[in-house]
Order: structure tokens, then C-alpha cells, then sequence
């Protein structure tokens, strides 16, 4: 079984993904407001083209991230899966705060920060609810160590060795 500092390292290693899925959130919301103000010039195509574009691009880049890792070996199929699900649903809650947050009037300075920060309630939530579930399975675990220990008679002929 891996020390805890193993733990903490592994799962160190997997935050970049919340990076790359803020990235893209951001850049969506950025076209989003850009067309809104009006910045860019209402030529039909151009701004048709670059809505879809920013909002189709969070989650393709999602799809192709999860898909590699499937493909490199670092993930099984039912995992990247789940984990993509799970990006998806962050990535979109996101978008539709910040959108919210921009069509109540507040500005697109307010929009921004409330997407990524919608972005990082989910993975504290998640986070903090798959350590509970972790917690939980490790004391079932101990407990079920004590009661096979406490059914077992010593064998007097053996010498018990403490940990």
C-alpha cells in the first residue's frame, strides 16, 4: 500500500487538468463577452463561426485529453470515461454561471472569475466528498480487521509479533 506522501504526490501530478479545462472555459467566456460588446464586427460568419468554435472547444479538448490517456495506458476506459463525464459537466456548469452572470447585467469583469470560480466549488465538493468516501472505506476496513482478530484464538505454541 502506498505511504501518504506517494498519495499526495499522484494526485499532485493530476491537477494540471484543471488548468487546461479553466484555460479553455476562460477563453470561451472571452469570445462570449468580445461578441456580446460587440468588439468583434457583425459580418455573420465570423462571429457565428468563433461562438461555436469557443463553445464546442472546452469540451473537445476534454475528449482529446481523456482519449490519449486511454490511449498512452494511463487510464482504463470506464475511468477516462467517468473523469471526462465528470470535466464535462464542471466545463458546462461553468459556462452557464458565467453566462448567467453576464445576462444579469453584472459585466463581463464579474462574468470571468465566476465561471472559474463555479470550476473550483465542484472540485473542492468532489474532492472533499471522495475523501469522506476514502475515510469511510478505511475504517470499514479496520473494523473489519479487529473483528477477525478478536475471533481468532492465539495459538500459544506461536510468538505474536507487534507492529
Amino acid at each position: 500500500m502506498p505511504s501518504f506522501k506517494e498519495l499526495v504526490q499522484r494526485y499532485k501530478k493530476r491537477r494540471h487538468d484543471t488548468v487546461v479545462d479553466a484555460v479553455t472555459t476562460g477563453l470561451s467566456m472571452a469570445d462570449n463577452v468580445t461578441v456580446d460588446m460587440g468588439l468583434l464586427e457583425d459580418t455573420g460568419v465570423l462571429s457565428d463561426t468563433l461562438e461555436t468554435v469557443s463553445n464546442v472547444l472546452p469540451f473537445s479538448v476534454i475528449a482529446v485529453d481523456e482519449s490519449f490517456r486511454v490511449l498512452m495506458g494511463k487510464k482504463t476506459g470506464v475511468a477516462a470515461t467517468s473523469d471526462a463525464a465528470f470535466r464535462m459537466i464542471k466545463t458546462g456548469a461553468a459556462m452557464g454561471v458565467g453566462a448567467a452572470v453576464a445576462a444579469a447585467g453584472a459585466g463581463a469583469v464579474v462574468a470571468l472569475p465566476a465561471a472559474v470560480g463555479s470550476r473550483l466549488l465542484l472540485d473542492r465538493y468532489r474532492g472533499k466528498a471522495l475523501t469522506g468516501h476514502r475515510v469511510h472505506l478505511r475504517t470499514q476496513r479496520l473494523r473489519a480487521l479487529r473483528a477477525a482478530k478478536a475471533g481468532r484464538q492465539p495459538d500459544p505454541d506461536v510468538a505474536l509479533i507487534e507492529d
